[in-house]
């Protein structure tokens, strides 16, 4: 029996880096707006302006939207578009100009060598609220027959699917806010199983809407406003006490390094090791030790063959709750002993607030710009040490800061665990 084309290309050793990045967030509507503001500390948190909070009863009414949003430029299929949630919106928009941005060309002759993993915590919530809203007071016959295939969560990667002709892997990975970062280790392992040449991998998301705002309220993970109301979120503070949701996406092309080598595409940083792991603790709150997460970083070390002291930064999760970023700091110090004295840290939620879906990917992101640009963004809104916490997370102004190796991890309600390494691309 001759031999697949999964199987002929299959090679554990196989290098795969990153050639191509893209975002929409509450701080930019690109990849090099968002990257300038994280550096420049500005924030995206503000007062909520998608829907009426008084009506609803919103009683935490700040949010972290996008903003000036007008996808018509870049999505001209005015048919396709007027079915789309936010959410896919999102996604589209970030996967093409990291598709764009990896100067990668799709054709008939690869396009079955060229997948995408793209993810959603929650998918299409805008448009189940919308189409709910329509079958109570309009009843069955005004709910579009296009509504099912736009609401579910794998819109995203199918409408990506069509846009860029991409037929290879194509699937959209759950784990709530550990999505981001799932889907760039599952697409590690496509990779090496010879499965794909280029995955374009992501998450997005769009749940700024009241039941999910107040279903958040109802949990007690929210900020209490501050004055002003970007200072909200304080991850590792003293007083930190809760998120502000965010909305975005953010998109990365990975590759087969000889795949990218010999098409001359950019390169910013080699994606060497991904992890992932449940705490099969609570569907709300982490394992208190960090089990986990210890195991999903052990496992992307382990698989990245790499000393852990050569890791330099550590884009965190970092959601400002009392209980996470508690144990957070906890499998970190019994992960790296008396290196994590010596890990810098930073945290991007104050900026962005958290995009669920989306975070993961950007923070992973992040942590290549880090590696690639020498500067690392700040954790802002830092004000009071906490003593129980004592890591350095780059407070409120950005660092220069060179490191051959940076961590990104995220943590998902349900007790999703995940994380990736990656370090500088060494030809």
């Amino acid at each position: 029996m001759a031999s697949s084309s999964a199987s002929a290309n299959r090679r554990p050793d196989r290098r795969v880096v990153i050639t191509g990045v893209g975002a929409v967030t509450p701080v930019g509507n690109d990849m090099p707006a968002t990257w300038q503001n994280l550096v420049e500390g500005v924030s995206g948190v503000g007062p909520i302006r998608r829907f009426d909070p008084e009506e609803w009863g919103v009683k935490i009414p700040i949010a972290a939207e996008v903003k000036d949003w007008n996808p018509e430029p870049k999505l001209p299929d005015a048919k396709a578009l007027r079915h789309m949630d936010l959410n896919t919106q999102y996604g589209m928009i970030a996967g093409l100009e990291a598709l764009d941005d990896s100067g990668l060309e799709i054709s008939e002759d690869n396009q079955h060598r060229v997948g995408i993993i793209f993810g959603s915590g929650g998918g299409g919530m805008e448009l189940v609220t919308r189409w709910q809203d329509t079958l109570v007071s309009r009843g069955a016959r005004r709910v579009s027959p296009f509504a099912m295939p736009n609401l579910i969560a794998d819109a995203a990667s199918g409408h990506l699917s069509i846009a860029t002709g991409a037929t290879g892997p194509n699937f959209s990975p759950t784990s709530a806010c550990a999505t981001g970062a799932n889907a760039v280790a599952d697409g590690l392992l496509h990779i090496r199983a010879g499965r794909a040449d280029a995955l374009l991998v992501g998450g997005s998301e769009a749940i700024i809407l009241p039941l999910f705002h107040i279903c958040f309220e109802r949990m007690g993970v929210l900020a209490t406003p501050s004055e002003p109301l970007s200072a909200s979120c304080a991850p590792y503070d003293l007083h930190r006490n809760g998120f502000v949701p965010g909305e975005g996406a953010a998109a990365m092309m990975i590759e087969d390094l000889d795949h990218a080598l010999d098409r001359g595409a950019p390169i910013y940083a080699e994606v060497v090791g991904g992890g992932s792991a449940n705490d099969g603790h609570d569907i709300a709150q982490p394992e208190p030790h960090g089990r986990g997460l210890m195991v999903s970083v052990q496992q992307a070390v382990d698989e990245a063959q790499i000393d852990p002291t050569s890791i330099g930064y550590v884009s965190t999760h970092g959601t400002a709750t009392k209980l996470g970023d508690q144990v957070e700091v906890t499998a970190l110090k019994r992960m790296f002993g008396s290196h994590a004295d010596d890990l810098a840290l930073s945290s991007i939620k104050p900026a962005t607030g958290h995009m669920m879906g989306a975070s993961g990917a950007l923070e992973v992101i992040v942590s290549a710009m880090v590696i690639k640009k020498g500067i690392a963004p700040p954790t802002l809104n830092y004000q009071t040490p906490d003593p129980d916490l004592d890591v350095d997370v780059i407070p409120n102004e950005a660092r220069e800061l060179r490191v051959e190796s940076a961590l990104s991890f995220s943590v998902g309600l349900g007790g999703h665990n995940a994380a990736v390494l990656l370090k500088r691309f060494d030809e």
